[in-house]
């Protein structure tokens, strides 16, 4: 009985010890420093840039007002289909309608006038005028007869001298009505010079000119669609008024669409042609399309307050679901490596100047040196330094201050 309440007491004082142990050695690990780690491992990295853009048409189809007028009617909406040469939009332009009657009648009136200049006295008039002169000349003829026989009977004493003389005096009144007359044809002949003609024949051609290009003009008052496809744009209404030059519709052929990107200006150097390109839109968000950069920026552009590089990509296989218009998310891949060695962007650090990293291996530290590879916003490649499977401290300089 005392052997066996001797090993009792033996017992309970090894079980003491070994508790008294055990919480001696805890209290000494909790002196230890604690770090976060990660593990160095291979895999693929991708450095992309992230920002938005735009759906767009490769080749356009712009229909521009051609005079300054009213709509007068829109022959088709916005998702129609419209075929070359067929109308799009009416136009009313009073303007141009009032000064093509006004230029007709200038035309008439100067036609009226010219003919006279041109063409010489109306036929009526020199018929009047040549029936006159044959008169006159009959007149004359019979006088001249009248005074040699007067003349002839006064030789003989058979006429009195004033009779011959009052027979003179006709006659000689005669001749000067045929000479007025015949001078007045002459001067109705050669009334009008040669630069008279001419500037009659000029005013001619201007008017008809006019005539002519306002009629071209009113016939601009229907706006055909310059090429077949689908209305993306048609922001006019009828009874607005538009002025030349003015957007009337976009028409794009469906499929055939390109994206504009909008790329920040310091991540334009970065941007070459080829890079692989992604894209989503918010109507749908389980759909993603694919591309390439084909033209990178060549300018810095504002927009809102950003500045800007537009960067035009390609879409593949028939973008299905883009329209034109439509503000996506894009993501462009500037940098791709398989396989690569990558370890978080914290566990990176300055020492001595060159990039390190800081090894776990047990209770063993060691500062190794690294070069770098590609960079994202979490992970850094590591070229060499260490290996995959490594432990690598994170934020060593937080670690090393706080232990």
């Amino acid at each position: 009985m005392a052997r066996k309440n001797g090993f009792l007491i033996v017992l309970l004082v090894l079980i003491l010890l070994g508790v008294f142990l055990a919480g001696f050695w805890l209290w000494r690990g909790s002196d230890a420093p604690q770090y976060t780690t990660a593990k160095a491992v291979l895999r693929d990295i991708r450095v992309v840039i992230n920002t938005n853009g735009i759906i767009e048409p490769i080749d356009p189809g712009e229909v521009y007002a051609p005079i300054d007028a009213f709509v007068d009617s829109v022959e088709k909406h916005e998702g129609s289909e419209v075929e070359k040469g067929r109308l799009l939009i009416r136009l009313e332009s009073r303007q141009i309608r009032t000064a093509l009657a006004e230029a007709k009648a200038n035309l008439l009136q100067a036609r009226r006038q010219a003919q006279i200049v041109l063409s010489g006295p109306q036929k009526e008039e020199m018929d009047s005028l040549d029936a006159s002169i044959a008169e006159c000349e009959l007149q004359l003829a019979q006088q001249n007869k009248d005074l040699q026989t007067e003349e002839s009977l006064l030789a003989k004493q058979a006429a009195l001298r004033a009779t011959v003389e009052s027979v003179r005096k006709q006659r000689d009144l005669l001749q000067l009505r045929l000479e007025s007359l015949q001078r007045k044809k002459k001067d109705m002949q050669s009334r009008y010079s040669p630069e008279d003609k001419e500037w009659e024949q000029n005013k001619i051609s201007e008017l008809t000119k006019q005539v002519a290009l306002l009629e071209q003009q009113l016939q601009m008052e229907s706006v055909l669609a310059p090429e077949s496809g689908l209305i993306y744009s048609l922001p006019v209404k009828p009874g607005s008024y538009v002025t030349k030059g003015q957007l009337l519709a976009q028409i794009y052929r469906p499929g055939v669409l390109r994206l504009r990107a909008y790329v920040d200006e310091p991540d334009l150097g970065r941007v070459q042609k080829g890079q692989s390109t992604k894209i989503e839109w918010d109507g749908m968000p389980d759909q993603q399309w694919t591309g390439a950069v084909e033209k990178p920026a060549e300018q810095v552009v504002a927009l809102n307050n950003r500045s800007i590089g537009n960067v035009l990509c390609s879409i593949n296989k028939g973008p299905q679901g883009l329209i034109p218009n439509l503000n996506v998310k894009v993501e462009i891949t500037t940098a791709f490596k398989a396989n690569a060695l990558v370890v978080p962007r914290s566990a990176i650090f300055n020492n001595d100047g060159k990039p390190s990293v800081l090894l776990l291996e047990g209770t063993a530290k060691t500062i190794k040196p690294v070069d770098l590879g590609l960079v994202t916003s979490e992970e850094i490649e590591i070229l060499h330094g260490i290996n995959a499977g490594d432990s690598v401290v994170l934020n060593p300089s937080e670690a090393a201050t706080a232990n």
